[in-house]
């Protein structure tokens, strides 16, 4: 079969390997869909100088879904033919072996069968649809009426929008990109600023009648969008910083305006709690991604994949793999 390695930065390779053989608590899954994603990004610019890297070369999607085709003899509740979720750096790959140990929760849950109407592409957002829900939810603890700034309108700022939508937030988006701030408003944005063109502070403070805004995420890993959440939050406010920064940025924090308004700064990462949720949300018609994939590429083309969301060409927004 054929698998797509990093060996180094800018260096992806497609390599034949055996196809994996199931033990007896394994499934083998055929990947129908892989996302690119932004940390795949980062370490395919990056390879070895990134500190997140423990060795290479490596396979580097986690966002993927398949249909299984082999079964362990211990397996019992999953089958072959069913569509699921895949988990772990394995996805840019023709075949995947996964542990599904039922006496482990996490092999278990990590594997989640997809809802008939839920297709393979869909199926590839849970984990970053379930992060997306852990921060608004759990971390940012939206409320209704409450106005949330978030700090980057990509497709993890897009999903954030359209679940404070849900949620009944008033949302403002921020962004350097006309373009993506019109798409923010079909995912749910009440406002949009383009932070190029406008002062985002002087803005927010119009939009809450000076009260600034009670919640702010910032989906992007950037130090400037960070800094700009402290800036833009009003009294007994919740910071959540969501994307990550680089392993030797450091964030200014407003120490006395920060403590005078009593504001709180929260983190959010992993949410294996929420996958059922965010499955279900796609089930229902909560959320359509279907405007986040703005590509699909062969897997022996992921290495001009990653160039173009690394250039920023065409806007792309989320690139999807199929094998």
């Amino acid at each position: 079969m054929k698998e797509a390695l990093l060996y180094e930065k800018n260096d992806v390779r497609i390599i034949e390997v055996p196809t994996p053989t199931v033990g007896p608590t394994d499934i083998l899954l055929k990947v129908k869909a892989a996302k690119i994603c932004p940390t795949d990004v980062r370490k395919y610019t990056l390879g070895s100088s990134d500190a997140r890297i423990r060795s290479l070369p490596m396979n580097l999607c986690h966002e993927y879904a398949g249909e299984i085709v082999d079964v362990g003899g211990d397996v019992t509740h999953l089958k072959k033919g069913m569509r699921v979720t895949g988990y772990g750096m394995r996805g840019n790959a023709e075949y995947v072996k996964l542990n599904a140990d039922s006496s482990n929760p996490y092999f278990k849950d990590a594997i989640q069968v997809l809802p008939p109407n839920v297709s393979f592409k869909e199926g590839a957002f849970t984990t970053p649809l379930s992060e997306c829900i852990h921060c608004v939810v759990d971390q940012v603890d939206v409320r209704f009426d409450e106005t949330l700034v978030v700090v980057g309108a990509g497709h993890m700022g897009m999903m954030q929008t359209n679940i404070a939508h849900w949620c009944g937030a008033a949302v403002i988006a921020v962004d350097l990109s006309d373009e993506r701030l019109e798409l923010a408003k079909e995912f749910g944005a009440d406002y949009t600023i383009n932070a190029s063109k406008e002062n985002v502070v002087e803005r927010v403070k119009e939009l809450t009648d000076g009260k600034m805004a009670a919640r702010v995420v910032t989906p992007t890993g950037a130090v400037a969008a960070m800094e700009m959440a402290l800036e833009v939050s009003g009294r007994r406010s919740i910071i959540v910083f969501f994307g990550l920064p680089g392993a030797d940025d450091y964030i200014r924090v407003p120490a006395l305006n920060t403590i005078f308004w009593d504001k709180t700064i929260r983190f959010s990462w992993l949410a294996p709690l929420t996958w059922p949720i965010a499955l279900n949300a796609l089930a229902n018609n909560l959320l359509n991604v279907d405007p986040l994939i703005s590509h699909t590429f062969k897997l022996k083309d992921l290495a001009n994949g990653l160039e173009r969301v690394k250039n920023k060409e065409d806007k792309v927004m989320k690139p999807v793999v199929v094998p």
